[in-house]
Formats: C-alpha cells, structure tokens, sequence
C-alpha cells in the first residue's frame, strides 16, 4: 500500500505568539519521531474500546469475581502487559472517542458532548485522525463497532482514514427506539447496522434492534477474528479498531451467556465481555504474531447510570457518565506487547486518553500534525520502561465549552460544581474551587482548598497553556468544517480577566527572550 500524506491546513485566526508560548509550554505536542526504522517492521496495532465499563469491574482492578462475573481474560491481559491506574478519559463517549482518534481535547473538535441522531457533530474532516496518520505510515486499518463521531457522508469512519467498517453509527441504546411508545419512522429515522469501505458508499445493512443487539459483540468477534488472519501473513502492519457494544445498555447478552452468571443480566454481559475480549487476543496468538503486535485494551468513560443500580462498578470512585468526578473519568487500560512492555507492571502516574494518538505515531513511524494544537503527550518511553514517569503531570476535563476541573499530581482541582450522584445531571457556580487529594480521598469527599490556596496558581500554569492555543487556533463547533474564533469558559475569570493575565504572561516571556538574545544581562 502507498502510504498518503496527511493532509495539512492552516487553521484560521490569530498566530505568531500564541502557538510559540503553547510549544515552549507544552514540549512535545507537536512533531513525530519514528521508532519503528526502515528494517524493522512496525507492530501491529489492536485496539478495543469498552463502553461504559467501570475501573472496578474487572479483576485485576478490584472487581471480577467479586461482582459475581469473574474476568479471567482480561485479567490474563493485565499479567501479561502493563496495567494502568490512572488512565484519564473524557466525560462522555463522543467526546472520549473524539480524544482517542485526534489527540486534541474534544473542546477544540465540536465533539463535547454525546451526538444524538439528527443534531450537527460528528468530526470534521478537517481532523486528522489516528487511522489517518497510521494509513499514511502505511497500514491497514478497520474499525467494527461503535463509531459514534458522526452519521452522515463525509463524517463515517471510512471518510476518517479506516479502509472499512462494519458497526453502528450511535450509541447501543439506539436498538430499543422502535420498541418506544410513539415511535414513528415516517419522522424519525430506524437506527441500522452500517458497513463501507475507504472511496465507497457507506450503505445500511439492517436496522439494530433488540432482536440483534444481542449478537452483535459476537459479529464483532467474526469480522476481526478474520481480518487478523487475513492480514497477519501480509507485509503491511495493520490497526484494527475492535470497538465493542458491551457493556452498554441494554444489557441483552448473547444467548450463550443469558443467565449464565446467575448474577443477573449485567453478569451475563460482562461474563461475554471477558469472553469476546479472550477471543480476539486467541486470534492474535493463533495467528502467530503476538510479539509483532501491540494490544491495548481501554474504556471509553465510567458507568452510565441509566439503568441505576445495576450498573458497572467504579471501584474506589464516585460519578457517572457525564461527571468529572474520578468514578467518570478514570478507567482501566492495559497494554500487551511481548519482550517490549515489561509483563505485570502497574503504574498509577497520570496518563491520558489524548496521549495514545502521539504514543502510537512514535511507535508507528508515524507523523503527528504540526499545524494544530495537540494536547496529547508521546508516552511511548514511559510505556517501554526507559521512564518511570509520564510524560504528564495534569488533565484537564471540559463539558461543553465550560472547563469543569482540573488534575494535577495527586489532585483535583473543580471549578465547576459537579455531582457524582447516579441521577444528576446539573451544575452550579461555586464560591471558590473545591480541592481533593485524590490519593489520600479518592472518593472526593474532603475539600482541601482553604489549606491550599497554593495550588490555584501551578493550576494556571496548566490552563494558560491550552488558552493561548485557543487564542491562536480557535474552536471547531459541533457540525463545523474547520475551526474559527470562538471561546471556552474558564470559570472564575472573565474574558478581560484572562486577557490581562495572559498578556502580563506573554510581556513577561518577551522580556525573558530579550534577556537571552543580549550579550550581558543584569537584573
């Protein structure tokens, strides 16, 4: 295959200083180095995206058998490769779906919230995408699954560097709307199954239901299954992106396990969740490419409350889908590759969701855009063990436009009132941020602030930085081509008020390079 090049846009709006202060800020998050030399072929690229599933759910994370449906499986995985417990995501499944494939916080994309059937979002082709810049390195790429980043021409996964597909366009819980009371498809459309390939038509295949909802993991299973062994003996590395529909809701399990856990449905569920993730790594083995190939597991956000109380489980945390408390925004990843990411070892530093994009570029041979704002981090040093520490420090967790919170070290810092109860779903203005060490409190029960006003101002240094991008880049809005000047909410300041501090920042860094360019500089 011939690799393409990316493509390249220059982003309109406002330039020059914006970009240089986020590049000396942020070092790293632009650029690309290769890994993978000329002789050596890159690895394979697995990647399966849970839904909804919980950082306590699986075994190896607290859960497993203690929640009545025991994850050997995955479990396996984590003994086999690394196991993160601080992996950081967004609050929503769109916008964590967004995160995975561009790098970028979904804030800069129009892709914040959850798209629903009929409204402007999906990404916009003016986004590079993971699949892209892996195709333009020379792989093959699939997706089968959930796409969930848009349902019309120009927005489906093959327009977003995939050779092909074979999913859904939303979320799972579309499969019941003909069931619905009031239901009429003469005004709204019956959601399908979909499938195309890269230059073709994306054409419906069959309506999802909750006839075939509960076979649809298992299909998932047979199209990646084969793909593996249709493309392990090529000279091509590939990326397959298994992206399941467990363990969302409806909780229909595949009649092969419908009561097998005598646990109720979510057991049965998440005993097939095990099971399909158990077949997939087999395939690999099987198929004779183990060590050439990079497996990672993940979840796209924490438990959807819609079916509360029976949901999955958060471990240690509190909130729900939509929530930036930890029980929302931390989930499990585990990462296999054989004699080059050291077997069993567990790592609580702060990695993010946006870091896979550049991580897997450098360990691909692939490129990363370097006329944007990318807010993800290359860990592929921390990932291989030459570090001990994530090349991060912080995360920042947006909703809409509004700025919620703030991690950072062993904290989190809320500027936005959240609720991590099941049914809430409003915020409020807050007299003064809420400060929890999350280490120390990992329910975020403890509000520390008073005693450690301290913390507001490294907190700025991880916002300035993203600020000025925004300044520079603008934002894509939900339905937009490109992005334009738009701005984010930043709770407890005011535009001006950002505005004067950003310019006392930018004098002051004009000041340091005048300094730097003289040949004596005193005080």
């Amino acid at each position: 295959m011939l690799a393409r090049s990316i493509r390249r846009f220059r982003a309109p709006g406002r330039c020059g200083l914006g970009i240089a202060l986020l590049a000396a800020a942020a070092a790293g998050w632009c650029g690309g180095a290769d890994l993978a030399s000329a002789a050596e072929r890159p690895p394979n690229i697995v990647l399966m995206l849970s839904d909804n599933l919980g950082f306590g759910e699986i075994g190896a994370y607290g859960g497993g058998a203690l929640r009545g449906a025991p994850t050997p499986r995955l479990d396996r995985l984590a003994a086999e490769g690394m196991r993160f417990t601080n992996f950081n995501v967004e609050l929503e499944c769109t916008p964590s779906r967004s995160a995975l494939m561009t790098g970028r916080l979904p804030v800069r994309s129009g892709t914040w919230r959850a798209a629903s059937p009929g409204l402007p979002g999906g990404l916009a082709p003016w986004e590079v995408s993971v699949a892209e810049m892996l195709s333009a390195a020379g792989y093959d790429t699939a997706i089968y699954g959930k796409w969930h980043l848009g349902d019309a021409p120009g927005r489906y996964p093959t327009d977003q560097g995939f050779d092909e597909w074979w999913g859904f366009p939303f979320s799972t819980n579309v499969a019941t709307y003909v069931d619905r009371v009031g239901f009429d498809s003469k005004v709204a459309k019956i959601p399908h199954l979909m499938e195309g390939v890269k230059g073709g038509a994306v054409r419906e295949v069959e309506p999802y239901t909750v006839a075939n909802r509960p076979r649809i993991d298992a299909r998932i299973v047979e199209k990646s299954t084969e793909y593996i062994r249709l493309h392990a003996g090529t000279d091509e590395p590939f990326f397959l992106f298994v992206s399941w529909s467990l363990v969302h809701h409806p909780y229909l399990p595949h009649p092969d396990f419908d009561g097998k856990s005598g646990n109720g449905a979510f057991s049965d569920v998440m005993l097939e969740h095990d099971h399909r993730v158990g077949q997939i790594l087999d395939a690999v083995d099987q198929a004779g490419i183990g060590e050439d190939t990079i497996v990672l597991y993940l979840s796209d956000n924490g438990p959807d409350s819609a079916y509360y109380p029976v949901v999955s489980f958060s471990g240690p945390y509190r909130g729900y889908l939509g929530s930036a408390y930890e029980g929302s925004v931390r989930t499990p990843m585990l990462v296999r590759w054989p004699g080059r990411v050291q077997a069993g070892r567990v790592s609580n530093e702060i990695v993010s969701l946006v870091d896979l994009f550049p991580t897997l570029a450098k360990l691909a041979g692939g490129e990363v855009p370097d006329d944007r704002a990318i807010d993800g981090v290359d860990q592929s040093a921390f990932l291989l063990g030459e570090s001990e520490q994530s090349a991060r420090e912080s995360a920042l967790f947006f909703s809409g436009r509004t700025l919620m919170a703030v991690k950072w070290r062993r904290f989190k810092i809320f500027l936005t009132g959240d609720d991590p109860s099941p049914r809430d779903r409003s915020w409020r203005r807050l007299w003064a941020p809420l400060v929890y060490n999350v280490e120390q409190d990992p329910r975020e029960e403890v509000d520390i602030a008073i005693s450690n006003l301290w913390i507001l101002e490294p907190l700025m240094r991880q916002i300035y930085p993203f600020l000025f991008s925004v300044e520079s880049e603008g934002l894509i809005l939900p339905g937009g081509d490109e992005p334009e000047e738009a701005n984010v909410e930043i709770p407890f300041q005011s535009q001006d008020e950002i505005e004067k501090s950003m310019s006392a920042i930018r004098w002051k860094i004009m000041k340091q390079r005048v300094r730097r360019m003289l040949p004596f500089s005193g005080e």
